[in-house]
């Protein structure tokens, strides 16, 4: 399902004043009383139409902010708008964005989204950068596209494929089950996703990464025998820094040889539960690969890494 594209880089946007949230606005009042048996059943039905009443409201804001050449979709938690007409917007909902929800819910996210979450997708690379300025001022973006966390808003300049939108879908569920994941396994997982397919699995569909773009560099880098160990990935608050482009080709294939072995569902759980204690996620590879050193971890890693053929 994902396509593959080349881009060295993902940013996330700051906070800027001329951007209008998407808060979840006071509920109407007058809400019925229920016995204690009904309550849970009650709330959850409550909170389902409170998420239904914000998407509309964020919707409602959204087609005035976009204007008349666009158009605007909800599909609950989803508020999806761009210069693409609405048949368009609910395809890429049904086709891809549908899919890996249920897929990542199944596979990894146990918390789904309580307030409403903004894509917006536009038809070529001049829209895109034109609406991106006009509603947030953002300039000097990737070319295609990005999450603004504090917005709870994916951008796309959706003629580029999937592939972005699948990764930064990634990113804003993330947000809601892990908000504290470190950089290596946030943009490794998401990462992942950029090449992936949708299939049946045990007891529900799964998300599978394929093998993309980022390998031929990986490869090379451990040919030079300069990747830095896993330790040195996962330890280090630097993914971001000169390495940059590196760091996201061996998390990715991290997390791509974890899969592979069938242990990131099991890594993705055990992290989840011990972060408080375990920040970086260390303690918590040495539990799911307790039957190896991380020497010799490193070793097949970056042996299997070579293996692989695009």
């Amino acid at each position: 399902m994902g396509s593959s594209w080349a881009v060295s880089a993902w940013f996330k946007s700051e906070p800027y004043a001329v951007a209008a949230r998407n808060d979840v606005m006071p509920s109407p009042s007058g809400e019925p009383r229920f016995s204690s048996g009904e309550r849970s059943r009650h709330a959850a039905r409550l909170n389902d139409e409170t998420l239904e009443w914000a998407c509309a409201q964020s919707a409602a804001r959204l087609e005035n902010e976009l204007g008349a050449e666009c158009r605007v979709v909800v599909r609950s938690p989803f508020v999806l708008g761009g210069d693409l007409d609405s048949g368009e917007l609910e395809r890429w909902h049904e086709r891809t964005i549908a899919p890996a929800v249920r897929a990542m819910q199944h596979c990894y996210f146990e918390a789904q989204p309580n307030v409403p979450v903004t894509v917006l997708l536009f038809r070529n690379e001049q829209s895109y950068n034109r609406y991106c300025e006009k509603l947030f001022g953002d300039r000097d973006i990737s070319s295609y596209g990005y999450y603004k966390p504090n917005l709870r808003v994916l951008l796309m300049n959706i003629a580029t494929g999937d592939g972005t939108l699948l990764h930064e879908l990634t990113h804003a569920l993330m947000d809601f089950d892990f908000p504290g994941v470190p950089d290596w396994f946030n943009e490794g997982l998401a990462s992942l996703h950029e090449q992936c397919r949708f299939r049946a699995g045990s007891g529900g569909p799964w998300i599978e990464g394929l093998v993309n773009w980022r390998l031929k560099g990986l490869q090379e880098v451990i040919r030079q025998r300069q990747l830095r160990s896993l330790t040195s990935l996962v330890e280090d608050n630097d993914f971001h820094g000169p390495l940059e482009g590196t760091n996201y080709a061996q998390a990715r294939y991290f997390c791509l040889y974890m899969q592979q072995q069938g242990l990131l569902e099991d890594f993705f759980r055990v992290f989840r539960k011990q972060h408080v204690h375990d920040p970086r996620g260390l303690a918590s590879l040495a539990e799911v690969f307790r039957q190896t050193t991380w020497q010799r971890l490193d070793a097949d890693f970056q042996r299997w890494v070579l293996e692989l053929a695009e």
